[in-house]
C-alpha cells in the first residue's frame, strides 16, 4: 500500500471532519469552519497521510506557539510572533489504518518542521487516555501550568486532557 504525507488544503476539510467524527467523542467535536480557520492560520504546519487513491488515513493540525499555552477546545489558534515550540493540536488516524505507523510519520514530519523553524520542543494536549502513547514518543506530563492553561484543559469536557511536552526534538534518522 502506497501512503504519502502532504500539506493539507482547504479541499481536504470535509474528509478531515469525517475522520474526526469517527476518532473522537462528540465532546471533542470542532466545526468545519473552525478547522478551515486553523488551516488558513497555520497552512504550513497541517499535514495528512493518504493512500495513492487520495483516501485520507490520518491528519495533524499544528502551529508554532509558546511554552505552557493550551489552545482551548473549539477555539481559534493564537499564533505567536515569537514561538517557543510547535503545538500539536489535533492528530487522528483512521481506525482501519492504525498500526501502519502513520501517527509516527506525521510526528516525524512535525519534528522536522519544528527544527526548520529553529524550535526544539513540541507540546500537545493528550486526550482519551493517550498519555501512554505520547510518553512512548518522549513526551512528559507538565504539571506546573498557568491558571489559563488549567482552565483551557477543563474545557476538554472530562476527556482526560493532559498537557505534555517533548522538550528536546532529535533529528530523525
Amino acid at each position: 500500500m502506497t501512503i504519502g504525507i502532504r500539506l493539507m488544503t482547504p479541499a481536504d476539510i470535509p474528509a478531515v471532519v469525517a475522520l474526526q467524527d469517527c476518532c473522537y467523542s462528540d465532546a471533542l467535536y470542532e466545526s468545519p469552519a473552525l478547522l478551515q480557520q486553523r488551516l488558513t492560520s497555520a497552512a504550513g504546519s497541517c499535514w495528512l497521510a493518504e493512500k495513492a487513491d487520495g483516501r485520507l488515513l490520518a491528519y495533524l493540525f499544528s502551529y508554532p506557539s509558546i511554552n505552557g499555552y493550551v489552545t482551548p477546545l473549539a477555539s481559534a489558534f493564537s499564533l505567536s510572533a515569537t514561538p517557543e515550540l510547535l503545538y500539536l493540536h489535533d492528530m487522528a488516524v483512521s481506525p482501519g489504518a492504525r498500526g501502519l505507523g502513520l501517527a509516527s510519520n506525521l510526528l516525524a514530519t512535525a519534528k522536522q518542521y519544528a527544527l526548520s523553524l529553529g524550535l526544539s520542543k513540541l507540546a500537545l494536549v493528550a486526550v482519551q487516555g493517550s498519555v501512554p502513547y505520547w510518553q512512548r514518543h518522549g513526551f512528559a506530563v507538565v504539571n506546573q501550568l498557568s491558571d489559563s492553561a488549567i482552565s483551557a484543559l477543563a474545557g476538554y469536557h472530562g476527556e482526560q486532557a493532559c498537557y505534555m511536552q517533548l522538550t528536546q526534538i532529535t533529528q530523525e534518522a
